[in-house]
């Protein structure tokens, strides 16, 4: 009868890993990889989602604090406006101005200066400019139809001019107008001359912030004010869009556009009830989506970390693991053998503890196998 050679651990499981059957499935690493890909996969696609909709929040906010800014533009703007329109209001009541004081008419028209006002002007029924004061600027105003005299006389409170070109950038003007009335008629219109110039601090006050910028059109889409460049703007043509947004009939939304510096810039307008001017902030299309980009950088960014940190981690726990089932392993030829069983000082505790079973079955079986037979 032919003796049966036993195997040493190290043969018998070196063996099993050559055969075909253990080819066939993957190691312990594998699968915990694996775990955690399944684990990591589903958090790291909600975190994309959540990060996708708090950059997006951020985008939108972005875009009403630009409406928020266009809005207090033309808030400043009617404000401006309404404080001209008052001043001339109790203006034309006055008796002593509508009969020509020449010594009221001196005062009130120092008072109107310091108010920023250029000229004042008295046009008549059929448009004619009667009184300006002071005199020597007489040749500073429109005509009576370009200074809202027909609008006037056909029941308007108030009448806001567009821009009116000077003969250099600096001096162009609007016109605000009112009605002098006389035993509840109006017997004559009376306009104030400002400067454009008067409305660029405006933008700082309404709360244009740093890369931003601000301006404001008339009805026909001529540039009446500007944050940036006023001197070179004001009183030219505005882009298309925005011409377009000022004769539109929508009186506030949103548009793109290429400036003439060649940047794309995301602008909101809204239109004023009072003076019929469009006012509009343009946001660079960087700012815009800055906060979609810097979102989707931190989260690839972190996304690798967590990933490689994972892989790592369940590198080593696989190693561990499969350190202490190739442990096991040897003890069981070990046993199969009638050997002694090993016992490893540092494994995991649950196949510790079926070593243990192992090595305490291997000792009682030497012990039967030392007791002679009778």
């Amino acid at each position: 009868m032919a003796r049966v050679v036993p195997m040493s651990s190290e043969t018998i499981l070196q063996t099993s890993r050559t055969t075909k059957w253990a080819r066939g499935f993957m190691s312990i690493r594998s699968y915990l990889l694996l775990l955690l890909a399944a684990t990591l996969v589903p958090m790291l696609a909600l975190s994309g989602v959540l990060a996708w909709y708090y950059g997006d929040a951020a985008r939108r906010t972005i875009e009403a604090q630009r409406l928020d800014v266009a809005n207090n533009v033309t808030n400043l703007i009617d404000r401006e406006v309404l404080s001209i329109a008052g001043f001339l209001g109790g203006l034309s009541i006055s008796p002593g101005f509508q009969a020509g004081d020449a010594n009221l008419v001196r005062v009130v028209t120092d008072n109107a200066m310091a108010r920023g006002v250029q000229a004042l002007g008295l046009y008549d029924r059929t448009g004619r400019l009667a009184v300006a004061a002071p005199a020597d600027r007489q040749a500073s105003f429109a005509p009576g139809d370009r200074v809202g005299v027909p609008e006037v006389l056909g029941g308007r409170k108030l009448f806001v001019s567009g821009y009116h070109a000077g003969p250099t950038p600096r001096s162009g003007l609007f016109y605000v107008s009112v009605p002098v009335m006389v035993d509840g008629k109006i017997v004559m219109v009376l306009s104030a001359a400002l400067s454009p110039q008067r409305l660029q601090g405006l933008f700082a006050e309404a709360g244009m912030r740093e890369g931003w910028r601000g301006g404001v059109v008339d009805r026909n889409g001529i540039i009446i004010a500007r944050s940036l460049e006023p001197d070179s703007y004001v009183g030219t043509t505005a882009q298309q869009p925005m011409v377009d947004a000022a004769r539109g009939e929508q009186t506030s939304g949103l548009f793109d556009v290429i400036t003439r510096e060649g940047f794309e810039v995301k602008n909101s307008f809204l239109r004023s009830q009072v003076t019929g001017w469009t006012a509009a902030v343009a946001v660079p299309a960087t700012v815009v989506n800055e906060p979609l980009v810097s979102t989707a950088i931190i989260l690839v960014l972190s996304g690798i970390c967590f990933v490689l940190l994972s892989l790592l981690l369940g590198t080593l726990i696989a190693g561990r693991i499969a350190l202490a089932v190739y442990q096991l392993g040897h003890a069981v030829v070990a046993f199969a053998n009638g050997d002694s069983v090993p016992l490893p000082g540092n494994t995991i505790t649950e196949l510790r503890d079926v070593l243990r079973v192992i090595e305490s079955t291997s000792a009682m079986g030497r012990n039967r196998s030392s007791i002679p037979r009778r």
